[in-house]
């Protein structure tokens, strides 16, 4: 990290490994970014399971909706194979594998988009976060359902607002609502949107930038921390 602005690895290094997988995230270490990103889904017998899709048709060789099928099922699928023959025979990881591996290396950007029956996803992964000792490096990313649940249930735990990204100023009011200390801007962010959630006390997150200028120019406008699918290329950020 350099002059406070931090590099988030996006699904790990997955333009260069199969994404969302334990290499990606391992490669992503190794260039020493600042965090990783990824996203979970409730496996049918309750597995918190790393894909970035709802069904796993994009990323493996098999097809299915992730929150329909038990984890043994998708254990067995091959995550690499779609990437090339060198990553085949890579597994699909949980949860807790990934927290294992990134451990207190890097902070944890930890896209929710369903929150589970009865919140049971987001409960879940506040009480790993809790209990690893994360909670000054791991976060929670959604939408309003997500981030009412992680507020009900572990107020402590940090929160970081997806809602209504294509408008800045929705989005910081919608982060205030939910007590967010991070909002997450898409492209369309305008500098006064940036300056405002800095005057709020937000860190502001941008999804996402490949090309060194380009993310140059979203932190001269207020930027904090840069998502990106090719970390090793905003290494000089």
């Amino acid at each position: 990290m350099q002059n406070g602005v931090r590099i988030c690895a996006h699904r790990g290094l997955g333009h260069a490994c199969p994404e969302n997988t334990l290499p990606a995230f391992g490669a992503a270490l190794a260039l020493g970014v600042d965090e990783v990103e990824y996203d979970l889904w409730l496996s049918a017998d309750g597995v918190p399971v790393v894909c970035h899709d709802p069904r796993v048709d994009r990323t493996t060789d098999g097809e299915g909706v992730v929150t329909e099928m038990a984890w043994a099922d998708v254990r067995q699928l091959d995550a690499g194979v779609k990437t090339g023959e060198l990553w085949s025979g890579v597994r699909v990881p949980r949860f807790e594998e990934v927290l294992e591996m990134v451990n207190d290396r890097a902070g944890h950007n930890i896209h929710i988009k369903d929150p589970g029956p009865e919140g049971r996803l987001v409960k879940l992964v506040c009480d790993e976060i809790q209990s690893r000792g994360l909670a000054e490096l791991a976060y929670i990313a959604g939408v309003e359902d997500v981030l009412q649940v992680a507020f009900d249930y572990a107020p402590d735990v940090t929160r970081c607002c997806l809602c209504a990204q294509s408008t800045p100023d929705e989005q910081i009011d919608r982060a205030l609502n939910y007590e967010c200390a991070r909002l997450q801007f898409s492209r369309k962010v305008i500098e006064d949107g940036a300056a405002r959630a800095h005057n709020e006390g937000l860190v502001n997150n941008l999804f996402w930038s490949d090309e060194l200028e380009d993310a140059r120019s979203y932190v001269a406008m207020g930027i904090d921390v840069v998502l990106t699918n090719e970390a090793n290329r905003l290494a000089d950020l």
